[in-house]
Formats: structure tokens, sequence, C-alpha cells
């Protein structure tokens, strides 16, 4: 009868946490599913260590990494030794930023060719070979960011001339 009773309080747990996680995933998204997602496993291997099926050392170790994606920024920001490192870090990120391609560095030849153009191309066809690779090369359907760029820069230039 004890263990009937501790089964159905164990559901009524689990019911109420997929629930109130439910609701939170769909205010917050991602960032609360990779935070629920960690404590879950943390938890999991301390109740796995608590029973005898996982050295405490193992557990210990493995909630400590999980814990670390949450940690690391925060001990990383409270480190005054540490700010001209990050400095250096944004400052070469903007760097690497700003390096990006734009209009005025291509000309009309190269963007007929990244579209695959003549010179004689009207106004429909380069938005229609734009739209056509955009579809192949665009970051959401597997392509990658760079080219998706040369892109829309060779369709700007195209256009604007």
């Amino acid at each position: 009868m004890a263990k009937i009773i501790i089964l159905l309080a164990g559901l009524g747990v689990a019911l109420y946490l997929w629930v109130w996680i439910k609701a939170r995933y769909q205010q917050q998204g991602r960032p609360f599913a990779i935070k629920a997602t960690l404590v879950a496993c943390a938890l999991l291997l301390i109740g796995l260590a608590a029973i005898g099926r996982v050295h405490w050392l193992g557990a210990l170790l493995a909630s400590a990494l999980a814990g670390m994606r949450f940690l690391l920024p925060i001990i990383l920001k409270s480190l005054p030794l540490l700010a001209p490192f990050l400095k250096r870090a944004k400052a070469e990120q903007a760097n690497n930023n700003a390096n990006t391609v734009n209009s005025s560095d291509m000309t009309k030849d190269e963007a007929l060719a990244i579209l695959g153009l003549d010179t004689s191309a009207s106004e429909e066809e380069i938005v229609m070979a734009h739209r056509r690779l955009i579809q192949k090369l665009h970051p959401d359907t597997g392509g990658n960011e760079y080219l998706a760029t040369q892109l829309n820069i060779a369709k700007e230039v195209l256009l604007k001339s």
C-alpha cells in the first residue's frame, strides 16, 4: 500500500513539473529548455548516485560540468583581473564584424558571376536568380551565412546599377 501511495505522489509531482516546465518553455523558449535539461540531468545523476548506480564522484563531476554553463559567465564577469582580456576579445569580435564585405567592394561583373547571369539580365531575371539561389543557400535551410550575404550583396549591386 505504501508503494502505491509513493508512486501516485511521484506521478502527481511529475505531472505538476511537466505542466510548469511546458508553461515556462512557452514563455522563455530555448534558454529555459537548456537550463531545465541540465538541471534534470544533474538531479538524475544525483539520484543514481544515491541508490548506488553511479559513483558519487562521477555524479558530482558531471553535475559540476553542467552547472559551469551558467556559473562560468558569472565568474568571468566578477573577476576584475580578466576585464582587459574580455575587452580585447570584444574588440576583436567587433573588428571581425566590421570586416564583412559590403556592396561597395563588389563589382557588377562579380555580382553577375555570383548569380550566374549575363550582362543583359533584366531586373526580373536578377530577382528570380537571387530567389532560386537564396532558397538553397540560406542558413535556415542548411546553407551558410557568408554565401547568403554574398547573394544579397550581388542582388543589391545589380539592382542599383
